[in-house]
């Protein structure tokens, strides 16, 4: 069924990140809920999120989500109140309403009504609620943190200005010596979410202190219109200068008093001027300035969003193909700058007095370089984005296994390329869930063989010569390479002549095949023969590489080492019979230069020795078809390019230089190309295909 919400195109993105937000704050707050002991903070961040999806999808008209969230935040506000105890069915039913609350947000982009029994759920919160009635509470421990409501407020109040001890709505005295303080406000009535910034005004003042009186009401500012004048009144025993911060922080308010002081005024920060009554002094005293700590709150005004979400950065939302095309432009100012560096070369031999045309050439490459950098940076996004996920998701299939199982995430500031992170998703979320049911033991094994009842499962992030690397730990039972071995055995992957010349890196590599699965029986979460071969083919798609380390009884831990964009590759050129290729340098570990005799042949094929290796090597000449006249030449170059732990060496003529090429797809009219992964257009307008390694490990059978 078609249904309609009352919000324009240009507050979706909006409300639609702020609401993923919220939600992602749910997820990640009531699990830790359920590890950690009770924190009055976290459960105010937890009932504060609720609160404020209730309000949110109340001003838009979203009924089904404003009562799933009311009936949520009322279980939340008895945890708050200590009526509700912290226990594993609570934490089960308030994520399973975040689950619903997520498929009602798509209501919003789809318009249509989604198949969902919202009145069901609503029923279950509430009969939990009736059902914990008789039990007795679990007091949430106060750590010291100020505990908030965010009750209903009234229509009037208190507004004598006078001392009062107001009574927060679980009962408790919110503080001797609280003060009634007056809030004035003015909001554009015609800017986005007029409601809203009441809203945010009305959140940050129940922050402060309990709410006497307000105008206009809770009740019409979640109604969504537009609101022009808003006026408070909050018993707090907090100082003005805490208040007023808070306040200045909210955007889209064009004028903010504080009993009668005008702090903010057409949207800038005010000289503080005394109130109505004291202006008719006759002898006014002179005004102190304004605190020096109030000099930045004018940038942080400007960096909060309609919603209140502050953030450390000033941001904006623009089309993502308005990024690709620029990006698209940097390359062809790269590929001119190369071309300028190749004719400078030129000239310069030819003769030697062009400082002007190099110093001109120079500064355009640090431009360029500049430029380059800022786009990429545009396009960086940090991995806790899909690292994000991960503890909903590992609580969850923990609990479906039998398994205890905590989470340990580091590095998720990480940034990476947006195109990378999407495609390295999928291969994240199967080496987790290859952890949960594979890796880490059933709690009574663990403590058989003398480890803790609970498993640790570490995610990592980081940077690494100019490389993102990504690790998915287990301090489980290990990988069995025999077991391996006898698995591919039996499905007729491999015949046992070749499983007895495997080495036991080898072995464990043979995971990555199709078909492939050590698990005793198929679940919904493993067992089928499928994940990991997906895995690897996904993260060679992206020019990365995955490499396992494994200690039985120990653990096991991927890595995965992936570049830090698609678009501009750094890349070793090199030429093949005249021709030039090039070959990513994140995949490339040494190159050689090889004396005729280093060359021999076992079983028909080229190796070398390489520290006391033996290194197989390939001539890419033959691969692609190139003619070529080896006896001719005293020496040769190889470069070394690595796969995993499978390394060989790519035998070429001579090797041209670095240099980062822009990436340009081989379009549908030439299509695949074995060996090759893409094409650049060089500086002197030359077409370098791009080697794809993986593609060349298969061809070579490593």
């Amino acid at each position: 069924m078609e249904i309609t919400f009352d919000i324009s195109e240009d507050e979706l993105p909006v409300f639609l990140a702020e609401a993923d937000e919220h939600l992602q704050v749910l997820d990640d707050s009531l699990i830790r809920l359920e590890r950690e002991d009770a924190d009055a903070e976290l459960v105010q961040t937890v009932f504060r999120s609720a609160h404020t999806i209730k309000g949110m999808s109340g001003m838009i008209g979203h009924k089904r989500m404003t009562a799933l969230t009311h009936a949520l935040e009322t279980v939340l506000d008895g945890v708050r109140k200590n009526s509700i105890q912290i226990t594993k069915p609570m934490i089960n039913i308030c994520l399973e309403a975040v689950d619903h609350l997520r498929l009602l947000r798509d209501e919003i982009i789809t318009a249509q009504t989604c198949d969902l029994n919202i009145d069901e759920m609503v029923k279950s919160l509430k009969d939990f609620i009736e059902g914990t009635k008789h039990e007795p509470s679990q007091p949430v421990p106060d750590n010291g943190h100020e505990k908030n409501t965010a009750r209903a407020v009234p229509e009037n109040g208190n507004q004598s200005g006078q001392n009062v001890e107001p009574v927060n709505s679980n009962g408790s005295v919110a503080g001797q010596g609280s003060k009634a303080v007056q809030i004035q406000a003015k909001i554009d009535a015609n800017g986005m979410a007029s409601a809203a910034r009441a809203f945010q005004l009305m959140m940050a003042l129940q922050d402060m202190g309990d709410i006497q009186s307000m105008s206009p009401s809770q009740a019409q500012i979640e109604t969504s219109s537009a609101v022009s004048d808003f006026s408070a009144v909050v018993a707090t025993a907090q100082p003005l200068e805490k208040i007023r911060a808070a306040l200045m922080t909210i955007s889209g308010v064009d004028e903010i008093s504080i009993d009668g002081k005008v702090i903010l005024s057409n949207g800038s920060i005010a000289a503080e001027v005394e109130p109505a009554q004291q202006k008719q002094s006759i002898a006014p005293e002179k005004k102190p300035a304004l605190p020096t700590k109030l000099s930045g709150l004018a940038n942080e005004r400007r960096a909060a969003t309609p919603f209140g979400r502050r953030s450390a950065d000033m941001t904006i939302r623009t089309n993502v193909e308005r990024i690709d095309n620029l990006m698209n432009l940097v390359g062809e100012m790269i590929t001119d700058r190369n071309h300028l560096k190749q004719l400078h070369s030129r000239l310069k031999r030819i003769n030697g007095t062009y400082d002007q045309i190099f110093e001109t050439i120079t500064h355009l490459g640090r431009i360029t370089d500049q430029l380059q950098e800022e786009v990429m940076h545009i396009r960086m996004l940090p991995v806790s984005s899909s690292f994000g996920k991960f503890p909903r998701m590992v609580r969850d299939m923990a609990e479906k296994v039998g398994k205890k199982i905590d989470l340990v995430i580091r590095g998720e500031d990480t940034e990476m390329d947006r195109s990378m992170l999407e495609e390295i998703n999928d291969p994240l979320i199967h080496l987790v869930r290859n952890s949960v049911d594979h890796g880490i033991e059933l709690p009574e094994v663990r403590l058989a063989a003398g480890k803790p009842e609970r498993g640790t499962l570490t995610l990592t992030a980081r940077h690494e010569q100019g490389r993102v690397i990504l690790t998915v730990e287990d301090d489980g039972g290990g990988i069995d390479g025999e077991k391996l071995r006898k698995n591919a055995i039996q499905k007729g992957l491999i015949t046992a002549e070749e499983a007895a010349s495997l080495t036991e890196e080898q072995s464990i590599d043979l995971m990555f095949m199709a078909g492939l699965s050590t698990a005793q029986k198929v679940t919904d979460i493993s067992g089928r023969g499928v994940g990991l071969d997906i895995v690897n083919t996904n993260i060679q798609h992206v020019n990365g590489s995955i490499q396992v380390e494994t200690k039985l009884g120990k653990g096991t831990r991927f890595q995965i080492i992936l570049p830090l964009t698609l678009a501009v590759v750094p890349a070793l050129l090199v030429s093949i019979c005249h021709s030039t290729f090039a070959i990513p340098l994140v995949m490339i570990t040494e190159t050689l230069r090889l004396e005729k005799n280093d060359i021999v042949y076992v079983n028909r094929k080229p190796v070398t020795r390489l520290r006391e290796k033996i290194l197989s090597l390939l001539y890419l000449s033959d691969i692609f078809n190139l003619p070529e006249s080896r006896d001719e030449k005293k020496y040769t170059f190889a470069v070394v390019v690595q796969s995993g732990k499978q390394r060989i060496g790519l035998i070429i003529d001579s090797l041209l230089g670095e240099e980062d090429v822009v990436v340009k797809p081989l379009g549908a009219f030439i299509g695949d190309v074995a060996g090759i992964s893409s094409a650049a257009i060089l500086g002197d307008g030359q077409v370098a295909l791009i080697v794809d390694v993986f593609g060349l490990f298969k061809l070579a059978g490593i």
